[in-house]
């Protein structure tokens, strides 16, 4: 077995990958460990370096990018019977899974991290027959996730995000919404659909604050046509307290669930953990105790 393979994506938000690479590679030689680096020239080479990885048994792959890359590592692990063990340096825009992870977004300090560390074994959500590791989203504002250009990614960060978002409101549109969740058939008018797997959800902390990556359920956030005062005060109840918004006749709710399917009469794509993902009809599960992260002992 070989030790740690670090991947970096030097594409990714404010393109550090490649120099933080080195510096993680000598912490780690520091530290009596062996590091091989792997930088990507492609999306594909992503998926080509983790199974390597998992080919040449590497004990551990650091990933530098962001949710984007972590997602398709995490996916190309989905068939393979040796899964490394997964650190990450977030070097992205809004850096959810790590966020969720309780993972430094301090470039510097989730570096340091990887030498101080516990293993966390976590779910992993599966749409389909797709892998995802943050969140998928429906409606006005998950469309405007892929409409954000790389360039307003760099310059403006997270706030690309929220700019296109705010843009969206003034046009939401209702969509009518079949589901049928742990065996329960329900049907809503929905203007935003969220499923998490974690606390965090698009870099916004306690999204789904009863929510952890170990805790085998999925949390669905639904939103029906509301008035921008209706949007604010359940946006404070979902960041606050979602014990308040358990009641599905809410304007906004939460719903935990291991097992789903989703119907809509639109046609409709989901964002899937921040890019443009499958269209609806989807089925959707928990995968639990899947992947083995790295996290920071504090």
């Amino acid at each position: 077995m070989k030790d740690i393979m670090i991947i970096a994506n030097p594409s990714s938000g404010k393109k550090q990958a490649e120099e933080y690479a080195m510096r993680a590679k000598y912490l780690f030689e520091d530290n009596q460990r062996q590091a091989d680096v792997r930088i990507t020239e492609c999306e594909e080479d992503i998926e080509k370096y983790v199974k390597e990885a998992c080919k040449e048994k590497y004990d551990t792959v650091i990933l530098l990018g962001g949710d984007g890359t972590v997602s398709k590592s995490g996916e190309s692990l989905k068939n393979e019977k040796h899964r490394p063990k997964i650190g990450i340096i977030p070097t992205g825009t809004i850096n959810n899974i790590a966020r969720g992870l309780g993972i430094s977004t301090n470039i510097d300090q989730a570096v340091e991290d990887l030498v101080n560390f516990k293993e966390l074994v976590t779910d992993v959500g599966m749409i389909n027959d797709r892998l995802f590791l943050s969140s998928i989203s429906a409606g006005s504002i998950p469309e405007t996730v892929w409409e954000v250009s790389k360039d307003q990614k760099e310059k403006l960060g997270p706030l690309a995000y929220f700019i296109e978002g705010f843009k969206s409101l003034r046009e939401e549109e209702n969509y009518s919404i079949d589901m049928s969740l742990d065996g329960k058939k329900m049907k809503f008018d929905l203007t935003l659909l969220v499923i998490g797997l974690s606390n965090s959800v698009a870099g916004i902390p306690n999204f789904f604050n009863e929510a952890a990556y170990d805790d085998g359920y999925l949390y669905l956030f639904g939103l029906k046509e509301s008035t921008l005062g209706e949007k604010i005060s359940v946006m404070t109840s979902l960041l606050n307290d979602n014990e308040t918004l358990s009641d599905e006749n809410n304007k906004g709710f939460v719903i935990p669930f291991k097992e789903g399917s989703f119907k809509s009469n639109h046609n409709l794509n989901v964002a899937l953990d921040g890019e443009k993902g499958p269209c609806f009809p989807f089925d959707i599960k928990i995968l639990p105790a899947f992947l083995t992260f790295l996290v920071p002992v504090n």
